[in-house]
């Protein structure tokens, strides 16, 4: 009897794991087939697909692999970030002036800086995308991000209003950068560099408006006309097809 019944035990033992195996095994290749059909369908999604699951600020990247990753430039900019921010401060400041006197709008009468620094952050490159769409040209969009901490202070005056400083803070800049190399047969090489945004995905700036030492409310609807100044010279000066051309060289530029 014991003899029948260890035979029996060990029969219905031995059952037990090659079910229990079959199981796991039944187990484990439903799941491969999952995610085989999920891995196939994620291929399968389009542009607008991707948008609706990840939202607007998702790396160009990561959706489109013509986008390469440049962990390798972000670091450099990281270590370069003080010099630029130093040079490009003054250059910004001379070029966005007189842009807000151009589109100061209606009962303000004078629109300056009365503070401007770019800040310690670096801006982060999600990823860079080459191609050449005209001949004579190298084309490199860049996939731009930047949560910096600029210190920006607008001054702003109206009729039977003193100065009012606007602080302009939490700046975050999502956006796709068109860069345009105009080749040329003459040393440098290059006749010149066109810069624009462009218009798809649409330019995301973002910011919080703070007045110092006193209140937005002091001048009606203050916030709403930056907000539209804003707006406005991004979409008719920097987003494309609008450019910006920077003539290297002294070499004859095409900037069709």
């Amino acid at each position: 009897m014991g003899l029948i019944s260890g035979v029996l035990l060990g029969i219905i033992f031995g059952i037990a794991i090659m079910a229990g195996w079959k199981r796991m095994m039944d187990y484990r290749s439903t799941k491969r087939v999952a995610k085989a059909a999920d891995i196939k369908l994620l291929g399968s999604l389009n542009r607008d697909d991707l948008k609706k699951i990840c939202g607007d600020n998702f790396p160009e990247w990561i959706s489109f692999p013509v986008f390469e990753q440049v962990k390798w430039l972000n670091k450099q900019l990281s270590k370069l970030w003080p010099f630029i921010a130093d040079a490009a401060t003054m250059v910004v400041k001379e070029s966005v002036e007189p842009l807000l006197e151009d589109y100061r709008p209606p009962g303000i009468t004078s629109l300056k800086f009365n503070k401007f620094s770019l800040g310690t952050v670096p801006p982060k490159i999600e990823g860079i995308r080459v191609q050449s769409l005209k001949k004579g040209q190298i084309i490199m969009d860049i996939d731009f991000r930047w949560c910096g901490d600029p210190s920006i202070i607008l001054g702003v005056e109206a009729a039977l209003i003193a100065s009012i400083p606007i602080q302009l803070k939490d700046l975050e800049v999502y956006t796709v950068i068109r860069v345009i190399f105009q080749l040329a047969e003459e040393i440098p090489c290059i006749s010149a560099v066109v810069v624009a945004l462009l218009s798809e995905p649409k330019p995301k700036i973002d910011y919080v408006l703070k007045a110092v030492g006193g209140s937005l409310s002091a001048i009606p609807g203050l916030s709403d006309m930056i907000d539209d100044l804003v707006d406005s010279i991004v979409t008719d000066m920097l987003q494309w097809p609008h450019r910006i051309v920077v003539p290297i060289g002294g070499v004859p530029v095409d900037t069709r």
